[in-house]
């Protein structure tokens, strides 16, 4: 029986680079998609021999902004992944959209090829907090991209958000998320900002929400959605069957490989990164290597990892995985840490499975990192 793998293509593409973001990501012309696009299939044409024994069962192309793209190119990549690597008839395959690039005509060649799950980034119903963020598009136009999906056959859509934004109120966020909640999208992953070095809001005097006010936006999240939706990550919720396959695979430590500028792997224990050098990844040629960083796992790594990714998940960290995995017990390795959070209300065990209290979510960084190790 062939081993499950996950495949990640990164398209670093954008119209414009918002105030937030520190992907990479940046403006093209024609030419330099063109020229991506093919070393793009040069790397996936290269790795093939080494994961024949491989079945794919996710597919996820972010960036950047893929739905930049012409359909032709889009088609083209795809092309390149179904001859090179064999996809379960089944596979989830999601592909990132922004308002202001996506149109019935791409949608339409988006179905065509085979994505059967996009991913639309709004961030905020409020234009005003769009503007702030250096959104490309309104909220009209994020309905209008919405509807085209929906008339073209997608019964598999998320909806991204964010909460902590400059200017942003309670009222706003929360008005906001009634309104996505009535469009009824299949999943909604709503995200804190985050202000990273080297972008442009990075030092910036900004008028934030204060931590309790951005408290109440998260505590809110549950009781706004009801129970047609759940909580399955710290960041995340959806309809019953329509949890992200992909991203759970990261959050599982499942095997992954990444194509594309930067695009991060996960095979053997070991994780490897491409390089981040548009320039240097251009002349790829199927002789040379891209990879930046390759680092292999040793067992305190492998332990730290498991209970920190499961601890993002609501259904937390299965104890008794743990200890078929390493061969000893969680409680053993990390017993002094797990009891202090016990007892500070941060984690709570039920049966064999150890999770964050709403309260450990609020402090998830606190906890996660103790188990970083020294």
């Amino acid at each position: 029986m062939k081993k499950k793998l996950g495949i990640y293509i990164h398209i670093p593409f954008c119209v414009k680079k918002c105030n937030y973001c520190d992907f990479n990501s940046f403006a093209s012309d024609k030419d330099m998609q063109m020229n991506y696009i093919n070393a793009l299939c040069v790397e996936m044409k290269r790795n093939n021999e080494a994961y024949k024994d491989y079945v794919v069962d996710t597919v996820f192309v972010g960036g950047g902004t893929p739905s930049i793209l012409i359909p032709d190119l889009t088609k083209r990549f795809f092309d390149c992944l179904y001859s090179n690597y064999e996809i379960d008839t089944n596979a989830e395959i999601s592909m990132e959209s922004n308002p202001g690039t996506l149109t019935k005509e791409k949608a339409k060649a988006y179905k065509e090829i085979g994505i059967n799950r996009i991913s639309l980034g709004l961030q905020s119903t409020v234009d005003s907090e769009l503007k702030i963020l250096g959104r490309i598009h309104t909220y009209n136009e994020f309905h209008e991209s919405f509807m085209i999906l929906r008339e073209e056959g997608f019964d598999n859509i998320n909806v991204d958000l964010m909460n902590g934004i400059p200017e942003q109120t309670f009222e706003t966020f929360s008005k906001g998320l009634e309104i996505i909640k009535e469009l009824s999208p299949e999943h909604i992953s709503i995200y804190s900002l985050i202000l990273e070095e080297g972008t442009p809001f990075y030092g910036m005097n900004l008028k934030l929400p204060n931590e309790e006010e951005e408290r109440l936006m998260v505590h809110s999240i549950p009781e706004i959605l009801g129970s047609e939706y759940h909580q399955y990550e710290i960041s995340n919720y959806s309809k019953k069957g329509f949890e992200c396959k992909h991203n759970i695979k990261y959050w599982k430590r499942d095997e992954y490989l990444g194509f594309g500028l930067s695009a991060a792997s996960f095979m053997n224990e070991t994780r490897f990164i491409n390089t981040d050098d548009i320039k240097v990844y251009l002349n790829y040629s199927d002789n040379k290597n891209v990879y930046t960083e390759f680092d292999v796992l040793n067992i305190d790594e492998q332990m730290s990892e498991f209970m920190i990714l499961g601890l993002r998940m609501n259904e937390g960290v299965n104890l008794t995985d743990f200890e078929k995995t390493f061969g000893k017990s969680a409680l053993d390795v990390y017993g002094d840490k797990i009891a202090l959070h016990i007892k500070e209300e941060l984690l709570e065990r039920k049966d064999n499975h150890l999770f964050l209290t709403e309260k450990g979510r609020d402090l998830a960084n606190y906890v996660w990192s103790d188990f970083l190790g020294d």
